[in-house]
């Protein structure tokens, strides 16, 4: 209200002014307007023993609201700081979250890493076990190859400087003793082998040979000494009297062929009588 009293009474101040100079200038009489400024004055004084409360009125409540204000903007302020304080926190537990999170994954990697690391190791452990294993092995089966190759050699060299069955027969077993064979002492040996056919075929030749030799020589010698035998009879005969015997008749010799004791005899043959004799024959008491 005062505030409108005031108003009132600045517009009449302007027009007792503006009078006043209206006055002056067409030299009229200055009562109105001066009146009107009066009036004003006082419409003016009225408004501002008015607005002189309301404005403490005014500046108490603008005081308020402004403590308010202050209150409000330090509670928005807090609450922002409190939500920045908030969202600091949370960004901070999230940046500690990911940190640990971060520095469990590297934990993890260098778990991981190391794991395959280990793997590595132990595979590269077991291989080169593994290697050396079968190196052993291998230096073992060519000290094998090598010893039976040995053994084997000498047993062909022997089979070679005396080629029988049984030096053949040893070498051979030798020769197959060694691990995957070998084929230039098997080609050796193969020669052995046709030696010692070659050579029971010679000796089956001269076997041959030497038994027909030895069945010619029996044959001339059975031949010479029937021969000898029959000349030894002849002499016999021509110096020994000769008797008649019947081989299937008795026991006793005639001194004729036509004696009466050789009537039923189926055959007569002639002998010496010392032979006759010595066969156990005794004379006929016919003659």
């Amino acid at each position: 209200m005062g505030n409108f009293f005031v108003l009132i009474g600045f517009i009449g101040f302007c027009w007792g002014i503006g009078g006043l100079i209206k006055s002056f200038h067409k030299k009229k009489t200055r009562k109105r307007p001066l009146l009107i400024l009066g009036a004003a004055f006082i419409v003016m004084a009225i408004g501002f023993a008015n607005v002189q409360p309301s404005n403490n009125a005014s500046s108490s409540e603008v005081k308020i609201q402004s403590e308010k204000k202050v209150e409000t903007k330090k509670e928005k302020q807090g609450n922002k700081r409190k939500t920045q304080e908030e969202k600091q926190k949370q960004e901070d537990e999230q940046k500690d979250q990911e940190e640990k999170q971060k520095q469990e994954d590297e934990r993890k990697a260098q778990e991981e890493k190391q794991k395959q690391e280990d793997e590595r190791k132990a595979q590269e452990e077991k291989q080169k076990q593994e290697d050396e294993r079968k190196a052993q092995e291998e230096k073992q089966k060519q000290e094998e190859i090598n010893q039976r190759t040995v053994d084997a050699t000498n047993k062909l060299a022997q089979a070679e400087a005396s080629p029988t069955n049984e030096n053949y027969q040893a070498a051979l077993t030798a020769i197959q003793a060694i691990p995957n064979g070998n084929q230039d002492l098997s080609n050796r040996l193969v020669v052995v082998d046709s030696t010692i056919k070659a050579n029971e075929a010679a000796e089956q030749q001269r076997q041959q040979q030497a038994a027909a030799q030895a069945q010619q020589q029996a044959a001339a010698e059975a031949q010479q000494q029937a021969a000898q035998q029959a000349a030894q009879q002849a002499q016999q005969q021509n110096n020994e009297q000769v008797v008649y015997i019947a081989p299937d008749h008795g026991t006793k010799y005639h001194l004729s062929p036509n004696c009466s004791g050789l009537n039923n005899a189926n055959s007569v043959v002639p002998m010496p009588l010392s032979e006759a004799l010595a066969k156990g024959y005794t004379l006929c008491k016919r003659g």
